[in-house]
């Protein structure tokens, strides 16, 4: 060939010379494979293949315009050469001698030269000759310069004008004879000159083609061999190339190419055939892309000027697919043959032979997935063009099946090109529509279920979307690529699904919908979460999973699998398919036997274990709840058992009493309470899974309790489970045990669930509910206080145990800490519960009690409801009682701790409940008296603000309960329990309050034990009488005791005055009060107001009523108000002030009569009040207690009654006389003939009544007769006036002793005037009446008109009525009936009253009343009476809670609700009439909003049927003199009848004593002094102040005021005489402080002026 190649060359090479410096060096894979795979591989190396002159269809140019040799000119023939000159002047001749075989080389190749020349300048007619000479120059053997002569002169030959055919062979010939492969170029050269470019094989037409096949299959080898070699090479050294191998097999092809062009049709077709086997093994074998360009080339010619043999027309498509998907560059050029192909008379040929290759891996192992590709790709290409540019239709559904069946091939690539053919189909409309007509899609959808499988194996369905930059720059490993591949594959596959959801979206009547939707299921990893939805739509739309379709279970598994199990699908579509499954289960389980059932339900029961979606929990738990409701025993217990464990996780340990913000992983999951800012976190799954389990198995619980005993009982073994378990979620035994504290039995045992615990005020001494958690956080953020000691025990402190290995010194120190670290931890930490909890249970409770679940079965009485024997069961009541004694013995978690304290002890008043657990409760009473008499209970964490004296009120709560089972302990334990209680009273201040309520209710139930401890209680109660708070309670309990001489039978002098003590310490605290309020001027000076009244502080109208008063500790420095413990001492010390005289008087009265006189001295002289300035001070309470003492200290006789008979007609005339003396009024009636007499004392306490007759000795004899002024009548011995009242009144007064005038009896006019008054007088009562209403609520009742409506109640309630008072007949009753009709019966024939000394109470039955429904409905009339009581007396049969708000009312302050321990029907109660006296009855007094709770039952009591209406009754009564007192608290005070009686008497005493001293001494009724300075005054009486301060005056002589006194008329009515019963009602404030400082002197006390004792 011609010059650039040779130039290129050294002389002599047998190689072809190194690529330029420049050009990069060609680097083959050294485990390239051949064939258009490899071409790939060696492309993205970036090996540069020669270059190639481009043509429009990428045809090789034509050869002349490829030659590489040069025209030498004539003029360059005597140039130097390499051999010396050549002469110019040389001929032809001479050139052709040289040239003849055996002349030396180099002149012969000189001789080449010239002739060259000349041949290509001059026309020679005997070319062959001059070639025949030198054809040898060409033989392989010669050296380089010799062969390229030899070759240029051959091309000179050649070219030579018009040669003959016979030449022209015998060129061919020549040319056609292998030679050196360094001179290939040369040769060719010359061939393509020879065929004019391959325009011109005649003459050789027959060997032409085999000739350039065989050429092609040589230089292919050739330049493999180079590439490989040069490939070994440059792995150890750099350098060399092959580009001499590449341009000769180049050149080769583009002479090929031009021949086929050309020349196509003077060739046989076995000789198209075998070159097309060459080019196909070519591009089979070939690394270089160039070769791959240049078969291409070849083949497009083919296609182009000629025809593809029908046998190759299959290879050569697999060659142009497979070069097709593989070489980008070659796309069109590729396209554009098939193209043509498809527009000639083989076009079905080709489309056949297309998806035939579409098909080979479906028929043949190893089919190249490159050719597999491009046919897919073309043949869609095809199909899309869908006729247009003359190419063939083809056919869909040939296609589908052509695709199915190349996914035999296993290969990424290729399903992602099919996936893109699909989806391409379904983007375009028309062909969609195309794609529609076609009913059956199964082919279709099974194509890319069939790729998605591989996306599957390959990457994560989560990561379609990922962007595939990082994979450019990648090494191309092969697993680097099968992902790409594979997320390309995903991609795809993502597409099409969100194609075929909008179809089925926008077409809801597509025919391909179904199939549709079988396919999602099986790409269901793929598809998008908007998709899943759609198809669990769908199957619930076609109702696929229900019986009625036969594959019905196996469409449910498939839901259950492929989307719920999928833990990463969102609860959006796994909910759904819960809904599905529970859909159908509600149809199936009525139809299908129960084996069918569980095996439909259990799947996905068992998912309920690892689930941790907190949205998806809920809906599974509950329609866990819901099938194990419905089902048989079988698939029941399997779901409790999964309920059971996922109830139970092991990864939640919990400290000892650890608080909310210690436990690991629960802090951040708690909701926060609407009272504590902090941010709600949504809850943990594990949490919530344990929380939604339990909350699973109490609803299974409950609705088993009435129906199924077994379900029952196993639930509740399951709940038992969780809540003891330590390890578990908080959270989760919270829920668990706000079951087990609400269970309850009835009177047969049958156990009933309860909405509400009422244990509200022990859970606000925690801080447990809103308003008590509101109030402490305010306490705390207004600024931290000093708790002083008074949270620990103050008679043990020394010796007291510790608690969870706390030292006694750690104790200490934290009790005089301050609490602001405290109170940040409470306003950091969210509890866990609060009461009332809005829903503490997940579904509402059965309002009935079970007829087949007890808690116990060998106690259960006869029932006419109650089911067969053996279908009973009991609860392990006493497991959960065992399970409360641990906690409570080992502490724990402090939400449980806490929660179990607060409700235990509501739920121990259901005696019935624990019938069966004696041991239990047994064991439980000795833990608790156990660990407070080691002080050896749990202290809370700080996190809760609270302190270790706190948690002491839940216990002493719990004990109270435990009373009620006294007949279960021994006399020594019954003797503990009190013990217990009464180092309560002493040891903290916060107990002292529940420990004195606790004590009031065993003078009831154990007045034995409280007897024995007696006095030590008195101790420990006068050793808190400045505990201002407990003030009220210690009093209400005195008070109560009182009534009780069985318990106090053996009190001695000492512990008399000990009580007394205690109360004088009470009114001393109030006048201290009273004096520092009058000094401070909180109150104005002389007013009307009440010094009590006046000295209160009251926050109780702002205080919730609902919180505890007794939870906070004695501080240094008073706290703020709003968390001021709850004293009533301070609210309304008018009441401790009454309570403190009633006390004074019943214990007085309950004094032995001969020992009464022995207290009279110091208990006046304590009666008298001492102020700083040491004047002393009386008021009218102290006096008329005084007046109560006169009347009694020598007397217990009852009350008198005037005798109209007291004098007989025989007697003469009545003359009737009144006076004034002191502080009472004597009224004589004398009959004037013989001096008989009758005598009414009037005084503040009562009214006495006497007779007075002379003894008249016979007249003697010698007496001479009186005088006749005396008779009217001397023979009518009745009329003469022998007496007159003045001469009774003289005898009983005094003899001729001088007398003052204060002392002197004030006679009254005998008017009109005097009778109104002394009328008035008399109206007003000598005992304080009250008025309290009853009414009885039966079974199941709560509203107003139906309760009022009951004219009948239990046998219970019965049994309260006849002992809570008398049956009194109404009519004609001579007492006040507050209210009752006593003429016409209109309230009811009879009343309940009861009346003792001093009180008088009347009760407003409602049942006894009429009852007209007709003409009053609303029974306004009952309503009329009981809706005006400041206290009712609820009798609640209902089984229901109490609401307060069931009788409205603007008067009802107190309502002191009654409920039996267990319920009973109306039936069971008539069942139990002979064991009345043995049922307990829980009492709670409920107040109204605002209105102070200071009742010992204001947090419930349980007392005996025995202890009932004694208990009820006190309580009645407290509330009625407190409500009394509340009610009169902002307009002044409340008078007792005592004091009005007193004040009438003084009223009567001012007006005619005519003293003009009397208004100056005078003061106000109660209030302080008037004037100051030493001396003594009586305040409140008018003239009764000088009638008795005067006695202290130094003018009188000490004598004198004796024997005045020793002759005032009191001194009679002292003793013998009857007392009318009375009362106390004051409203004085409380507290007092006994003081013996009086004067010594001349001058008499005070006090000794009313001590008559020393005088009577």
């Amino acid at each position: 060939m011609g010059g650039s190649a040779s130039t290129d060359r050294s002389a002599g090479s047998h190689r072809m010379s190194p690529s330029p410096a420049n050009d990069e060096a060609q680097t083959a894979d050294p485990k390239a494979s051949s064939g258009i795979a490899g071409v790939l591989k060696h492309l993205t190396r970036g090996t540069r293949a020669p270059a190639a002159v481009s043509s429009p269809n990428i045809a090789l140019a034509p050869t002349a315009n490829l030659l590489l040799g040069r025209t030498l000119s004539k003029a360059a023939v005597s140039a130097a050469g390499p051999y010396g000159a050549v002469p110019a002047n040389l001929d032809v001749d001479q050139h052709y001698e040289q040239i003849r075989p055996g002349q030396p080389l180099p002149q012969r190749i000189a001789a080449a030269e010239a002739l060259r020349h000349v041949v290509e300048d001059i026309s020679l007619t005997s070319i062959m000759g001059i070639w025949a000479e030198a054809q040898d120059l060409t033989a392989a053997d010669l050296p380089a310069e010799a062969r390229r002569a030899g070759f240029d002169l051959l091309t000179a030959c050649v070219k030579h004008s018009h040669p003959t055919p016979l030449e022209r062979r015998q060129f061919f010939k020549t040319l056609s004879v292998p030679c050196n492969p360094d001179d290939f170029h040369l040769q060719l050269n010359a061939m393509v000159e020879l065929t004019n470019g391959g325009k011109d094989i005649n003459a050789f037409e027959g060997v032409m083609m085999p000739l350039l096949t065989k050429w092609l299959a040589e230089w292919f080898r050739a330049s493999a061999a180079a590439r490989k070699k040069e490939k070994d090479k440059g792995s150890t050294k750099s350098g060399g190339g092959v580009q001499g191998e590449e341009t000769n097999l180049h050149e080769l092809f583009s002479f090929v190419n031009d021949v086929i062009r050309f020349s196509f049709n003077a060739f046989q077709e076995h000789e198209i055939l075998a070159l097309l086997d060459q080019i196909l093994a070519i591009c089979k074998k070939t690394t270089a892309g160039s070769d791959i360009k240049n078969s291409i080339g070849i083949i497009h010619g083919l296609i182009t000027y000629g025809d593809i043999p029908r046998a190759q027309l299959e290879p050569c498509l697999e060659v142009l697919c497979g070069t097709f998907s593989t070489v980008k560059e070659l796309a069109d050029p590729t396209w554009s043959a098939i193209s043509n192909l498809c527009r000639s008379h083989v076009a079905q040929n080709t489309l056949t032979s297309l998806l035939n290759i579409i098909r080979a891996p479906a028929l043949q192992a190893g089919a190249n997935t490159n050719t597999v590709r491009g046919a897919a790709i073309i043949a869609d290409k095809i199909m899309r063009a869908n006729g247009a540019d003359g190419l063939p239709l083809v056919s869909f559904s040939l296609l589908l099946d052509a695709f199915q069946k190349a996914l035999a091939a296993d290969s990424a690539r290729l399903e992602v090109d099919l996936l893109d053919a699909l989806l391409s189909h379904l983007e375009d409309e028309e062909l969609r529509a195309q794609a529609l007509q076609e009913d059956d899609w199964s082919v279709l959808l099974d194509i890319i279920a069939q790729c998605a499988r591989r996306a599957v194996k390959l990457v994560d369905v989560r990561m379609v979307e990922a962007s595939l930059q990082s994979s450019a720059s990648t090494a191309s490993s092969r697993a680097v690529r099968d992902r790409d591949w594979a997320t390309k594959l995903s991609l795809n596959l993502f597409r099409i699904i969100e194609q075929l959801q909008t179809m089925c979206l926008g077409e809801p009547d597509l025919v391909q919908k179904g199939p549709i939707m079988s396919f999602f299921m099986t790409v269901h990893e793929h598809i998008p979460d908007s998709t899943a939805q759609l198809v669990v739509t769908h199957y619930m739309d076609e109702n696929l999973c229900y019986p009625s379709h036969p594959d019905w279970v196996q469409h449910k598994d498939q839901l259950l699998d492929n989307f719920f199990k999928d833990a990463k699908r969102p609860a959006s579509v796994r909910v759904p398919v819960i809904l599905a499954i529970r859909g159908v289960f509600e149809v199936i389980t009525d139809m299908l036997p129960p084996d069918t059932v569980t095996a439909f339900v259990a799947p996905l029961m068992e998912t309920m274990r690892h689930e941790r979606d907190g949205e998806v929990i809920e809906p599974l738990v509950a329609f866990a709840a819901d099938v194990a409701r419905q089902v048989g025993p079988k698939l029941c217990d399997l779901i409790i058992e999964h309920l059971r464990h996922c109830a139970l996780p092991r990864d939640a340990p919990a400290t000892p009493l650890a608080s909310p913000s210690s436990r690991t992983g629960s802090s951040s999951s708690r909701p926060s309470s609407s009272s504590v800012s902090s941010a709600a976190v949504p809850t943990p799954p594990p949490v919530l899974l344990a929380t939604m389990a339990t909350r699973a198995l109490v609803t299974i619980f409950i609705h088993a309790v009435t129906r199924d005993a077994a379900k029952a009982s196993k639930t509740f073994d399951a709940i038992l489970d969780v809540a003891q378990a330590k390890l578990g979620h908080t959270e989760a035994r919270l829920c668990a045990l706000k079951l087990l504290v609400r269970l309850r039995s009835d009177w047969a045992h049958g156990i009933l669930i309860v909405q509400a615990t009422q244990s509200e005020t022990i859970a606000a001494s925690l801080y447990r509910t809103v308003d008590s958690l509101a109030m402490k956080q305010a306490a705390d953020e207004s600024g931290p206080h000093r708790h002083g000691r008074a949270d620990e025990p103050t008679s043990a402190r020394s010796s007291r145990g510790t608690s969870l290995g706390q030292s006694v010194s750690a104790l200490s120190r934290s009790t005089t800490r301050t609490v602001s670290g405290a109170a940040r931890s409470l306003r950091a930490t969210a509890p866990l519960w609060l009461y009332p909890d809005p829903a503490p249970l997940p579904v509402e409770p059965s309002t009935a009690a079970s007829q087949l679940l007890y808690s116990c079965t060998n106690a259960i009485p006869f029932s006419p409801t109650a089911a067969a024997a053996e279908e009973r069961m009991a609860l392990k009541i006493n497991v959960w009682l065992e399970l409360v004694i641990s906690i409570i013995q080992q502490g724990g978690d402090w939400e449980v701790y806490s929660y179990v304290l607060v409700h235990l002890g509501a739920q121990l008043s259901n005696h019935s409940l624990f019938a069966g657990a004696v041991p239990q409760i047994k064991l439980l009473r000795n833990v608790l008296c156990e660990q407070m008499k080691t002080t050896n209970f749990h202290e809370p964490p700080a996190s809760s603000g609270l302190k270790k004296a706190d948690m002491t009120i839940c216990i002493f709560h719990i004990l109270t309960m435990l009373v009620s089972y006294h007949e279960h302990f021994s006399k020594n334990e019954q003797d503990e329990m009190v013990r217990t209680f009464m180092l309560g009273v002493g040891s903290w201040e916060r107990t002292a309050t529940c420990c004195v309520h606790a004590l009031g209710v065993c003078c009831y139930e154990l007045p034995l034990s409280l007897s024995k401890s007696l006095n030590t209680i008195l101790q420990r109660m006068s050793q808190i009488i400045t505990q201002s708070h407990v003030a009220v309670h210690v009093l209400e309990f005195l008070g109560g005791l009182a009534r009780m001489p069985e318990v106090y039978v053996n009190f001695r002098e000492d512990e008399y005055r000990r009580v007394f003590g205690i109360c004088f310490r009470y009114l001393q605290y109030v006048r201290d009060q009273r004096g520092h309020s009058a000094a401070s001027g909180a109150i104005g000076g002389g007013g009307g107001g009440s010094g009590p009244q006046s000295a209160r502080t009251s926050y109780a109208s702002t205080r919730p009523s609902t919180v505890s008063r007794d939870f906070s500790p004695a501080m240094e420095t008073p706290p703020p108000p709003p968390v001021t413990p709850d004293s009533s001492a301070d609210d309304l010390p008018q009441y401790v002030y009454a309570l403190a005289y009633h006390v004074i008087t019943f214990w007085f009265m309950s004094l032995k009569l001969v020992d009464r006189s022995r207290y009279i001295s110091w208990i006046t002289r304590n009666l008298v009040a001492v102020e700083p300035n040491g004047r002393e001070n009386i008021d009218e309470q102290s006096l008329v207690t005084i007046d109560m003492m006169q009347r009694v200290t020598y007397s217990d006789f009852d009350e008198t009654l005037p005798d109209a008979h007291f004098a007989s007609a025989a007697d003469g005339a009545i003359s009737k006389k009144s006076w004034v003396l002191g502080l009472s009024l004597l009224t004589v009636e004398t009959a004037v003939a013989t001096g008989a007499s009758q005598l009414t004392k009037r005084q503040a306490s009562a009214t006495t009544h006497a007779t007075y007759r002379s003894t008249l000795a016979p007249r003697p004899l010698h007496q001479i007769p009186l005088s006749s002024h005396t008779m009217t009548d001397a023979q009518d011995e009745a009329s003469r006036v022998a007496v007159l009242p003045n001469h009774i009144m003289l005898q009983l007064m005094s003899s001729s002793t001088r007398t003052v005038e204060a002392t002197r009896p004030i006679p009254l006019p005998h008017d009109d005037s005097t009778n109104r008054a002394l009328a008035a007088l008399d109206r007003i009562p000598t005992v304080d009446g009250h008025k309290v209403g009853i009414i009885y609520i039966g079974a199941g009742q709560t509203k107003e008109a139906a309760i009022l409506a009951n004219f009948i109640g239990s046998s219970d309630y019965t049994a309260f009525l006849e002992g809570v008072g008398t049956l009194v007949r109404l009519k004609g009753a001579q007492f006040n009936t507050q209210g009752l009709d006593r003429e016409y019966d209109t309230d009811g024939e009879f009343a309940i009253c009861w009346r003792d000394r001093v009180t008088e109470m009347v009760f407003h039955v409602a049942t006894m009343m009429p009852t007209n429904k007709e003409h009053d409905p609303h029974c306004t009339n009952k309503k009329r009476h009981t809706g005006n009581d400041f206290v009712n007396i609820i009798f609640n049969d209902s089984g229901l809670p109490f609401r307060f708000d069931t009788f409205p009312s603007d008067f009802n302050y107190v309502n002191i609700v009654i409920t039996p321990e267990s319920r009973a029907s109306f039936v069971g109660t008539r069942m139990r009439d002979h064991e009345v006296q043995k049922q307990f009855y829980k009492v709670q007094v409920m107040s109204r909003p605002g209105f102070p709770e200071i009742s010992a039952a204001a947090e419930s009591k349980i007392v005996s049927g025995q202890s009932l209406p004694a208990f009820v009754r006190l309580l009645a009564l407290n509330a009625s003199v407190f409500s009394l007192v509340w009610a009169n608290r902002e307009g002044g005070e409340h008078v007792s009848s005592w004091r009005n009686r007193l004040r009438e008497i003084v009223k009567l005493r001012d007006k005619h004593a005519g003293s003009p001293t009397a208004s100056s001494v005078a003061t106000t009724p109660t209030g302080p002094p008037s004037s100051a300075g030493t001396g003594a005054s009586v305040s409140g009486l008018g003239m009764a102040g000088p009638l008795l301060g005067s006695r202290l005056d130094h003018s009188i002589a000490q004598r004198d005021s004796l024997s005045a006194r020793r002759a005032s008329a009191a001194t009679f009515f002292s003793e013998g005489l009857g007392s009318h019963r009375s009362s106390i009602l004051s409203t004085a404030a409380t507290a007092t402080t006994e003081t013996d400082s009086q004067d010594k002197g001349d001058v008499e006390s005070l006090a000794d002026g009313f001590d008559f004792s020393k005088w009577a």
